[in-house]
């Protein structure tokens, strides 16, 4: 595992980043973008590799979540968004689509 709730989201995406998650996801309209070559990709073209919930320090309800995402054109990088009352819903169901090693 690559991922810990006991860090920060800045020290998950550094430890993802040394391990090869290099990419910057940006969701929209039903589809990942590498943020640097605007590449999009589809759930079809991607694997959930991994992901955790970080809770803010001060307030638990400033919560984030962190998705390590591999592509089928060998790409891997990672995706986040907010958490809870004010997550991005789309972003969610997208990202909990995606086949994964624990549900293929």
């Amino acid at each position: 595992m690559i991922l810990s709730s006991h860090k920060t989201l800045l020290e998950d995406i550094e430890a993802a980043k040394k391990a090869g998650f290099t990419a910057d996801f940006l969701y929209k309209d039903n589809q990942i973008y590498d943020r640097e070559t605007n590449k999009a990709y589809s759930i079809e073209n991607c694997t959930l590799i991994e992901y955790c919930r970080h809770e803010g320090f001060n307030d638990p309800g400033d919560a984030s979540i962190l998705f390590l995402i591999s592509c089928d054109d060998g790409i891997k990088g990672c995706l986040s968004s907010n958490y809870g009352v004010h997550a991005d819903l789309n972003l969610m169901q997208f990202a909990l689509s995606i086949k994964s090693e624990f549900n293929k």
